[in-house]
């Protein structure tokens, strides 16, 4: 299916390349994946209607060289802020040296995408090395022990959320619950891609993880004021917790935010391979 979207939407791709070719000089441009949106109207007058399909997100990954303008975040925003007025893309910027040097290591990121992911763009015909196996090198006890160490950070996380509570200092509840949604995130992204990313933007990691875990998206849904507004809280809690005075949050709230983290960490004991550090 993944190829077969690849050739009904060429144009749309097309566009994207475009539009990311105007904001700095990239060398290639891979498609992740999509989300795929499907409509059926049926109606008394029209009963045997086709079923019409149309992309509504796409992921890319962007190499640059370092004669790039932007620093890789920076770069990453401003093609997520351009696109978004075509089709929304969610965007990952990586250098050639390093993404060459983990094709070199067998890194599964990597390796995966040399695989399966399909090339939109390669402006100076870069030949990469051929990665031909995913670094299994780590041994199945560490992955374990490893594992079971960032599983129990982030229930110290949520025990820390709870104590504050009754503690009555919601702020740093909220604080408590953002680093506990972080690490589930970085984790859940590690497991499902191979991808390590330093963030502390919970928006940016779940719209990484859906690519890996399809569900992750619902479990902070964002289709309504109220949903948007619970969001937002653990989004800014990073910063806002810590130093802006205006910052408050009622307990209401964060129990909900509570609930909807924890259904983040249950992913984590999903029937997945352990994650190779």
């Amino acid at each position: 299916m993944y190829y077969l979207l690849t050739q009904t939407f060429k144009e749309q791709e097309k566009v994207l390349v475009e539009l990311i070719l105007k904001i700095d000089t990239v060398e290639c441009i891979y498609m992740l994946g999509s989300s795929l949106s499907q409509r059926r109207t049926e109606t008394i007058f029209l009963t045997d209607a086709p079923s019409c399909r149309s992309v509504g997100h796409y992921y890319l990954l962007v190499l640059v060289n370092k004669d790039a303008k932007y620093s890789h975040n920076d770069l990453q925003d401003r093609i997520e802020n351009t696109c978004r007025s075509f089709i929304p893309v969610t965007s990952i910027v990586l250098s050639v040296e390093q993404f060459t040097n983990w094709l070199l290591e067998g890194h599964r990121f990597a390796y995966t995408i040399q695989k399966i992911a399909v090339l939109l763009y390669n402006g100076s015909n870069i030949s990469f090395p051929f990665s031909t196996s995913s670094d299994n090198s780590t041994s199945v006890l560490a992955d374990e022990e490893k594992w079971t160490a960032q599983y129990n950070i982030v229930n110290e996380f949520i025990a820390g959320a709870e104590l504050y509570l009754i503690r009555k200092q919601n702020n740093m509840a909220m604080f408590m619950l953002h680093q506990a949604a972080e690490q589930s995130l970085r984790l859940l992204l590690k497991i499902g891609t191979g991808l390590h990313i330093n963030t502390h933007n919970i928006d940016k990691l779940i719209r990484y993880c859906s690519m890996a875990y399809y569900k992750i998206e619902e479990i902070f849904p964002r289709n309504n004021e109220k949903n948007e507004r619970l969001f937002l809280l653990l989004q800014k809690a990073y910063i806002h917790a810590r130093y802006k005075d205006d910052f408050k949050i009622k307990v209401d709230d964060i129990l909900v935010i509570k609930e909807r983290v924890k259904n983040i960490q249950h992913l984590l004991l999903t029937p997945k391979d352990k994650v190779l550090f």
